[in-house]
């Protein structure tokens, strides 16, 4: 149901198979992606250790303790079901927070950055537990799954006809926002009605790369409405769009729907890398992607506000600042 890439193939091949991929289901995974096994196993052992630390100790690096969204994001403190951005009415009207918690992350920025000095939003250090050799795994990580992201937008920018550097030639730097997720067991705990691991949303900015254990519980939304489990083949990744993406690509390219039930009797771990245009970027249609008569169903948005206006509806602790 969902179509495996292998990232190995010729630019020229593979663009072709993405587009379609992107064009009918929304959802694919990838194989010969580069990710060694060592790196990504050793992170996933440094998720679980951080998880597995007591409460007090997460809330100590608790997000609302960053000016730049960094940190600990504690069980029902955010709310995704209805985020879903072609929907504007439904942002934020979750009954119920999310069963799940996790740590946010990005790329570190030192306090002489030029957006850190001028107080730009999103732009700052990360709060990092003290766990022997935690950052340094997750760093690791992050920076083989970054160079995933940037080959998949160069094949991206085949599909759509540009220039193969088209996005490395953009005049600022993609963000990368690296998301450790863990969804305790579902038997565990009493839901409300209709409550998710991770209730139904689209992603936010450019593109998703998620990597999971296995456990399984990741649910996407077809074309058709039809919802669909996303089976993982061991050592592939998952890759999806988002919003931004879509109005890129005028709706060529949709960013699904998508949701997380949480495994009955078993611990889920899971990592999204959430790749966003940088801060200040305008984004509109591109030329190849205007309808017949030359026009964009969209206005143009710059990226950083479009980014905080969906944070500010499912972050409890931004409701309450």
């Amino acid at each position: 149901m969902i179509p495996s890439l292998d990232l190995s193939l010729p630019l020229d091949e593979l663009g072709p198979r993405l587009d379609d991929a992107l064009r009918t289901t929304g959802f694919f995974t990838v194989r010969h992606h580069g990710v060694a096994d060592e790196v990504r196993d050793r992170y996933f052992a440094a998720m679980r250790e951080f998880f597995d630390l007591p409460i007090e100790v997460k809330e100590a690096i608790a997000i609302g303790n960053s000016p730049c969204h960094r940190g600990y994001v504690g069980l029902g403190a955010e709310a995704l079901d209805g985020a879903l951005g072609n929907d504007d009415d439904a942002i934020g009207t979750a009954a119920a927070g999310d069963l799940k918690e996790t740590l946010d992350t990005g790329i570190d920025h030192p306090p002489d950055h030029p957006d850190v000095v001028a107080g730009t939003p999103l732009f700052g250090p990360n709060q990092w537990p003290e766990l022997p050799g935690f950052r340094e795994a997750v760093e690791a990580y992050r920076d083989a799954v970054v160079a995933v992201s940037e080959h998949l937008h160069r094949v991206m920018a085949v599909a759509l006809e540009l220039a193969p550097t088209f996005f490395d030639d953009l005049p600022s730097d993609m963000a990368y926002h690296l998301r450790l997720i863990h969804y305790p067991p579902q038997s565990t705990m009493t839901p409300a009605p209709g409550q998710w691991g991770c209730g139904a949303h689209t992603d936010y900015g450019t593109l998703t790369i998620l990597a999971d254990d296995g456990v399984g519980g990741l649910q996407v939304q077809l074309r058709s409405g039809e919802w669909v489990d996303v089976d993982v083949p061991r050592g592939e990744l998952v890759v999806n769009l988002g919003d931004l993406m879509a109005i890129w690509t005028n709706d060529r390219w949709v960013s699904n729907p998508h949701r997380v039930v949480n495994p009955a009797g078993a611990d889920r771990y899971s990592s999204p890398l959430f790749v966003d245009p940088d801060y200040h970027q305008w984004i509109e249609t591109l030329p190849t992607c205007l309808d017949r008569d030359g026009r964009s169903r969209y206005a143009p948005v710059q990226a950083g506000p479009y980014l905080l206006s969906r944070f500010d509806g499912t972050h409890a602790y931004r409701a309450d600042a």
